[in-house]
Order: C-alpha cells, then sequence, then structure tokens
C-alpha cells in the first residue's frame, strides 16, 4: 500500500513539472555608474576645512577642496617696479635668473647718510635718538624725515618729505624752523636699494603687477610644493557632475601629490551589474537581451542588452560569479546601489 502511494505522488510531481515547466533561474544585481572620476591631490600640502560628505550630488566645476599655499607678502610699503614670475614658474628658477620674484621700490626711496661732525657746538645737538624727527634743508629744498639708525657720531635719516637730488649735502634740525643753533649734523642724500621679493617653491597665484601700490603685509605671490605641474591649482574642481561615492581625505590632513581625495560617479551614464552564476554565464553572449525587475518599481519589468561579460570570476561558497553588464533602463528614475533581479532563461 505505501509503495502504491509513493509511486502515485512521484507521477504527479512529474506531471506537474512537465506541465507548468522548470522554474527559471535569477541572479542579483544593482545599479552601477562605470564612469568613475577619480579626484587626486595635484602637489602635495594641507587640506584646508571643507564640507563635502560622501554621497553628495556636485555639478561640474563645483569646487571640492583647496589646498593651503605659502603666501608672501610684501615687507614694505612701496611701487611695484617689475614681476618677474608668472603662475607656474618655479620660484627658485626665477630666483637664479632674476635675482627675484619681484623688485618693488620703497615708498620713501632716499636717506639722508649724515653725521655729527658739522652740529651746532652743543652736546645736545650731538646725542641723536632713533626714532626722532629731524627737518631737512639744502639750499632753498626743504623737508622732513625720521631718524632710522644711530652708530655713535653716525646716524641715518629716512626722507619722508622733500625733493632732494642723490648726493645733495642736507642739514639736519631738530627744530621745524632750522635755526642754527638746533643744526645735528649734515650728509650725502643717498637711494635705498629696491626690495628684492624671493620665495621658493612654484608660483600659482600673482596679486600684483608692474605699477601697482603696495603697503607692508600685502599679498604678492602665493606658491606650492615645487614638484607639482606647473598647472597645478590649489583649488581643486568636479571634473564632472554626479555623486560622491567615496571620500578619503579629512579636513587639515597632510597631502602628498597623487593621493586620492575621493571618487565621483558620473550619473549620465548607469548600466546594471549583475553576478552571474559560473553554470549560467556559459550560455551568455554579449548583445543577448535578458528581463530583469527593480526593486524600486516592483510591478514592472525591463530588458535591458548584455553589454560585457568580465572574465574573471569571485569565488564565493564553492562557486563563482561573474560580473555581468546590462544596459539600464530608460524613462526610470534610478541611482547607483538600487537592487534588480535578473531573469536567466
Amino acid at each position: 500500500m505505501n509503495k502504491k502511494l509513493i509511486l502515485l505522488t512521484a507521477l504527479v510531481l512529474c506531471l506537474s513539472v512537465s506541465c507548468s515547466g522548470a522554474l527559471a533561474a535569477t541572479a542579483n544585481a544593482s545599479i552601477v555608474a562605470p564612469e568613475t572620476a577619480k579626484i587626486t591631490a595635484p602637489f602635495s600640502g594641507t587640506l584646508l576645512p571643507f564640507d563635502l560628505a560622501a554621497g553628495e550630488s556636485v555639478a561640474e566645476g563645483d569646487l571640492l577642496f583647496s589646498l593651503d599655499t605659502t603666501p608672501v607678502y610684501a615687507a614694505e610699503n612701496g611701487t611695484v617696479a617689475a614681476v618677474f614670475a608668472a603662475e607656474g614658474d618655479d620660484a627658485s628658477g626665477v630666483m637664479n635668473h632674476y635675482g627675484a620674484l619681484a623688485v618693488i621700490e620703497p615708498e620713501y626711496p632716499l636717506y639722508i647718510d649724515a653725521n655729527t661732525d658739522d652740529a651746532h657746538d652743543d652736546d645736545d645737538n650731538r646725542y641723536i635718538h632713533a626714532g626722532e624727527t629731524l627737518y631737512l634743508k639744502c639750499g632753498d629744498e626743504k623737508g622732513k624725515g625720521i631718524v632710522t639708525q644711530v652708530n655713535g657720531k653716525y646716524y641715518t635719516v629716512q626722507v619722508l618729505e622733500g625733493d632732494f637730488e642723490l648726493n645733495d649735502t642736507v642739514r639736519c634740525y631738530r627744530e621745524s624752523a632750522m635755526p642754527y643753533d638746533s643744526e645735528t649734523g649734515r650728509g650725502k642724500a643717498k637711494r635705498y636699494p629696491d626690495i628684492a621679493v624671493a620665495a621658493s617653491g612654484r608660483v600659482t597665484r600673482v596679486h600684483v603687477q608692474p605699477g601697482d601700490k603696495v603697503s607692508t603685509g600685502d599679498l604678492l605671490f602665493e606658491t606650492v610644493d615645487a614638484m607639482s605641474a606647473r598647472d597645478a591649482s590649489a583649488d581643486i574642481a568636479a571634473p564632472v557632475s554626479g555623486a560622491v561615492t567615496a571620500l578619503y581625505a579629512a579636513s587639515g590632513a597632510q597631502v602628498y601629490r597623487g593621493q586620492l581625495l575621493c571618487e565621483i560617479a558620473d550619473l549620465s551614464s548607469l548600466e546594471l551589474s549583475a553576478e552571474i552564476d559560473e553554470i549560467d554565464v556559459v550560455s551568455l553572449r554579449v548583445g543577448d537581451a535578458l528581463t530583469y525587475t527593480l526593486d524600486a518599481y516592483a510591478d514592472r519589468t525591463f530588458t535591458g542588452i548584455v553589454t560585457e561579460i568580465r572574465p574573471v570570476g569571485m569565488a564565493r561558497q564553492n562557486a563563482s560569479y561573474f560580473d555581468v553588464r546590462i544596459t539600464a533602463p530608460d524613462g526610470a528614475a534610478i541611482l547607483p546601489g538600487m537592487n534588480a533581479t535578473i531573469i536567466l532563461q
């Protein structure tokens, strides 16, 4: 009796399978972005604070990161007489050739190289103080200056007012009326040397041009690591529109040239990446049409074309799975990471 029941059950199952057909095989898949831009540091340096985050959408040209630069400032007030360095230049090479990145003429270019030999016969007139104001005269020309240096009977007066000529003999007085008994000495009018602006590294920004008036502390140049490329910029912009799929850097971090900072997926070109079992992959060919469903659109079925079968499998649980790429659906809003199910006939 039991044997008859067993045989009858087996017959029913066989008939059921033959009538309904074998169940279709399936494979897991997900939406991926095949075109990914890898953003690297153009030179070694420090990353300035940024608020970029993984998963964030960016547009082509958006600022992603900025690297700190080395600023070069004006040492004193004056007029830019010449600029020898251009963006992209090696500062050391410019220095070797011209002696400076730029030259600044001092705001007050003349000084009096004076001494007390001809001071009025008064001990006070021979005791000069750095920082004091003296009144100057040469013939009918009058002016004013400040004592910048004292060394015994010798002292230097920076000319602040007065149109004196080089090598003029200029008398110095303590009193603005310039009575003879307030004379502290005299000396020749001389010219301060121009200011040579020096720096090292790669010039990445030039902020001045000949003829510009500058004040002490004004920014003249910015330099970066000398090993950087000529066209390296401290500002790193997105080369494509898309989504940040990975972020490898942090604000304030020291990075080296070529270091990977982030990855941006190009959302304009998406496809499916399916994990196909080695048993099923042998029956697939590039150009085959496959049916699939997306979890985000459970009530719809899509058809895609196999565009690539990657030749190296990934071993998992005693089986190998191959990455098969399939065209993404048109007219459906999809994003990287969405799950799909491939139906294999």
